[in-house]
């Protein structure tokens, strides 16, 4: 400690608590507290270090995909070996300055995240960082204070976000794969716009260290790839406990095979369950697209039945109210997470501060923080609190489906790609999450696969549509073998 803790830091504090004290009673707690602040500063904060590339360049593709090229080589061989991989920006690496989209927020890591370094383990290339949604608060890739990315198979749609520029990436052949975050769905929102395959594993199956949150109960770390095989082999060289994230201590153990053994096993015999809430919103183009992979998946051998989920239609405010809760707290807080966090470097720290002392954040995440930090105040947490008891009984439902399907299917966005600028404020937010959300608040495994396109209408090119695959928790085997099945009969 620089200094002692004050006699108004303590008188602050019994305020909050309500607690009242006599003068003797006080003074010999600030001496106590004192002491405690003496123990509690006596940690030397020691981060870790990693391999920095040897030449960093600005990003420079057609789509504006890449925020920053660079080459960081494998460290060992292994099931990626040959790969070129890149991560979405507000994945840390070494020496490469952090904006995670945002126009005021800058920071180089002197680490890189866990999955940075076990892709790197696996045998595959680093090669670059990818444009995202400012803090990953949007889903279609036009917020990026870097400018908005484009779709490299639809012309003149979005690519999808938050994930934007490493579903660009991939979807261009620029990399074999690409590593993206996703809290209401925004791997698969991408991968369904881009005709792409993305995994959302089992939450917390990949540790997030080194990654800049958004929201810390709801967020999962993925791949997006070109198909099936290689979201697969990705899935499970990054998956597994990771010592420097807490949350994952309980994770189990996964083999270089885990997800890739059963991948052509078909699904004869399967029961899948279409959630009926998920078509009710469709666009006629998805829905026919959709019905027509239902068709396929029935005579390969599966059992196709419709199941209702009772509280479908709350999931967006309740991922909303979750999501804008802890994003406003995590930036008052400087950036630290309490209980469940993985630690918050120094750097990470004063940039947040600069950026929320000088107001330099874009207009969405202004307005984000904004009204999410007076509703914090406001209630007090009891929205929050609301929002989590809803999600533990939906949370219930589903796994109670699980009981009677092997896996529950939907569109996973109720429309293709759209134009740039027609998917506008929360509205229009809400509508792209409405499927991929309800699965991030119960953390089961999701995966988006192409299933065919619409068809070109009036002079509209035809336009990807995603089918996603859920499955209990830790099966991420048979989302990825029915998502196998659907690539092969798509």
């Amino acid at each position: 400690m620089t200094e002692d803790l004050s006699a108004e830091t303590l008188e602050r504090a019994a305020d909050r608590y309500g607690i009242s004290l006599s003068d003797e009673a006080r003074a010999e707690r600030l001496q106590a507290a004192r002491n405690r602040a003496m123990t509690a500063n006596a940690f030397d904060v020691d981060p870790p270090t990693a391999d920095r590339p040897a030449e960093i360049r600005d990003g420079d593709d057609p789509h504006n995909a890449f925020r920053s090229r660079f080459e960081l080589s494998p460290t060992a061989d292994g099931t990626l070996e040959g790969l070129e991989i890149a991560v979405k920006e507000n994945v840390a690496v070494a020496g490469v300055e952090t904006t995670c989209g945002s126009p005021g927020f800058a920071y180089a890591p002197p680490y890189s995240a866990t999955v940075v370094e076990r892709l790197r383990d696996a045998g595959a290339a680093v090669v670059g960082t990818t444009n995202m949604d400012e803090f990953a608060f949007f889903t279609t890739g036009e917020t990026c204070a870097h400018g908005r990315t484009e779709n490299p198979v639809v012309d003149g749609c979005v690519p999808g976000g938050s994930s934007s520029g490493s579903g660009a990436a991939v979807a261009a052949g620029l990399v074999d794969a690409a590593i993206g975050t996703d809290t209401g769905g925004s791997i698969r929102i991408p991968a369904s716009f881009c005709g792409l395959v993305g995994v959302k594993p089992t939450h917390r199956l990949v540790s997030r260290f080194g990654v800049v949150d958004l929201s810390l109960s709801l967020d999962h770390v993925g791949p997006l790839a070109p198909d099936v095989e290689t979201a697969a082999a990705v899935t499970a060289a990054i998956a597994g406990p990771d010592v420097a994230d807490p949350s994952t201590h309980a994770t189990p153990g996964i083999g270089a095979d885990e997800f890739t053994a059963d991948l052509e096993a078909g699904v004869d015999g399967l029961a899948l369950g279409v959630v009926e809430e998920s078509m009710a919103a469709v666009d006629d183009a998805v829905e026919r697209t959709i019905e027509g992979a239902l068709a396929e998946l029935e005579a390969a051998g599966a059992t196709v039945t419709r199941r209702s989920i009772d509280g479908y239609d709350l999931v967006g405010p309740a991922v909303g109210a979750i999501t804008g809760a802890e994003f406003a707290s995590f930036v008052a807080n400087g950036g630290v997470q309490y209980g469940v966090g993985t630690g918050a470097t120094a750097p990470l720290r004063d940039a947040l501060a600069s950026a929320t002392d000088d107001c330099a954040f874009g207009e969405n995440v202004q307005e984000q923080l904004h009204y999410n930090g007076a509703l914090n105040d406001h209630f007090d947490g009891r929205h929050y609190a609301a929002a989590m008891d809803f999600r533990r009984r939906f949370t219930a439902t589903v796994r109670e489906l699980f009981s009677e399907v092997d896996a529950l299917v939907t569109p996973t966005t109720p429309m293709p790609a759209p134009p740039f600028g027609t998917i506008e404020g929360m509205s229009g937010l809400l509508r792209t999450i409405g499927n991929t959300a309800p699965f991030n608040l119960t953390g089961t495994p999701a995966v988006s696969v192409p299933c065919g396109e619409t068809e070109a209408i009036d002079g509209d090119a035809s336009k990807p549509v995603g089918f996603q695959v859920v499955a209990a928790w830790h099966d991420e085997a048979t989302a990825l073998r029915v998502a196998r099945a659907v690539e092969t009969n798509a």
